[in-house]
């Protein structure tokens, strides 16, 4: 499964489902903290969060999706979780 960020994105947000930047730069193979570089704060992108925190890094309230902190889908934390998700959730 070779998928864009974009894509994968995408499939987060539709699913409202949090990934953190580990996660989804394992899958990407990419490093973590640049997975978002170029990215604009928005509520799309706004799925892609911090392990400790759950919220993505540097956003403010008014940038993440509203259902963000009231979903009830947890968060994935590895790069293995993320594939296996994925794979579910076509």
């Amino acid at each position: 499964m070779k998928l864009t960020i974009d894509e994968l994105i995408s499939r987060l947000e539709r699913y409202r489902q949090r990934a953190t930047y580990a996660a989804v730069a394992g899958v990407l193979k990419r490093h973590y903290r640049n997975v978002m570089d170029g990215r604009s704060k928005s509520h799309t992108n706004s799925w892609v969060v911090n392990k400790r925190t759950h919220l993505p890094t540097g956003y403010g309230p008014q940038d993440f999706h509203p259902e963000l902190l009231t979903n009830p889908n947890g968060v994935i934390e590895t790069p293995a979780a993320l594939k296996k998700w994925l794979a579910e959730h076509p």
